[in-house]
């Protein structure tokens, strides 16, 4: 007879449950992470979509030199005159604007440009209020003293909801 040494089934099924049992948890581990930095991600680009968006608006709404159009989710002001003639270009005119349908972009548009440019996406809400120099409420473009300004940011994917506000206040100092 030969003397045959090896496992048998029982010693193998054996060998994979305790493999199972120590690589199972490695594996959940690296899955959290994995899962942790993605929404670590998320809402990072919520909160970055939101603050440069508002940001970038803001500081050009302060170097504004005549309001034309103000409404609750829309501006349209002469930003600057860059080629100093003391008339409104094209090139000077922006407007900021939103649909009012969630998830859609905030736009930036000079009027001599054909297409807008998003500038922040998975906009939830964004409101402007305008104030005069008593810091009533007011709808007239040519009274526009303060301006408060709100962003928010929702984005939702497969692992959740992820939202940001941003809230600026700002003076124009060219009026």
């Amino acid at each position: 007879m030969n003397n045959r040494k090896g496992m048998s089934l029982i010693e193998a099924v054996i060998t994979i449950a305790i493999l199972a049992l120590v690589l199972y948890p490695i594996y959940e581990f690296l899955r959290q992470g994995a899962r942790s930095w993605q929404l670590g991600e998320n809402k990072t680009e919520v909160v970055q979509n939101a603050r440069i968006g508002l940001d970038k608006m803001c500081d050009e709404i302060k170097h504004a030199r005549e309001f034309y159009t103000i409404f609750s989710n829309q501006v349209r002001f002469w930003w600057r005159d860059l080629d100093d003639d003391r008339t409104a270009d094209p090139d000077e005119i922006i407007s900021y604007f939103w649909s009012g349908t969630p998830g859609d972009d905030l736009l930036r548009q000079f009027d001599s440009e054909a297409e807008p440019t998003p500038l922040a996406n998975y906009v939830d809400l964004f409101e402007l209020r305008y104030y005069d120099d008593t810091g009533m409420e007011i709808l007239k473009p040519d009274a526009v003293y303060f301006i408060t300004a709100a962003l928010r940011i929702k984005k939702t994917d497969k692992d959740g909801s992820y939202t940001s506000v941003m809230r600026k206040a700002l003076h124009p100092r060219n009026i």
